[in-house]
């Protein structure tokens, strides 16, 4: 279908390392072979955290379970779009330029407190 030009959508999850507590229930929940633990980047905590490796086929499983129970802030969940519309690359363009303007009021007021 890619290579034929067609528009295709595939779902991705993920696991952010920075908000991830460590706990492991969305493992335990689970039981996908696609969630698997890796150390922590972060030097100030000891606990491993999951993560989720490219075995993953999108099923959304994890994701379901860890959101249905309210157990983990840190799933996400992406898009992969091969063979954009127009209307995905005007969204991809607005939503760019809205991103990029709230972060730099955020490093505006970040230096003049610094200041």
């Amino acid at each position: 279908m890619i290579a034929g030009g067609e528009r295709v959508v595939r779902e991705r999850f993920g696991i952010d390392p920075d908000t991830c507590t460590g706990d492991h229930s969305c493992i335990r929940l689970s039981g996908c072979p696609s969630l698997t633990i890796k150390p922590n980047p972060d030097p100030l905590r000891r606990d491993p955290i999951a993560t989720v490796i490219d075995s993953c086929v999108g099923c959304g499983l994890c994701g379901e379970v860890a959101h249905a129970a309210v157990l983990c802030p840190s799933f996400y969940r992406a898009e992969i779009i091969n063979n954009p519309t127009a209307w995905d690359r005007f969204k991809l363009r607005l939503r760019t330029g809205v991103i990029g303007w709230l972060q730099n009021r955020i490093e505006a007021r970040l230096e003049g407190i610094a200041a």
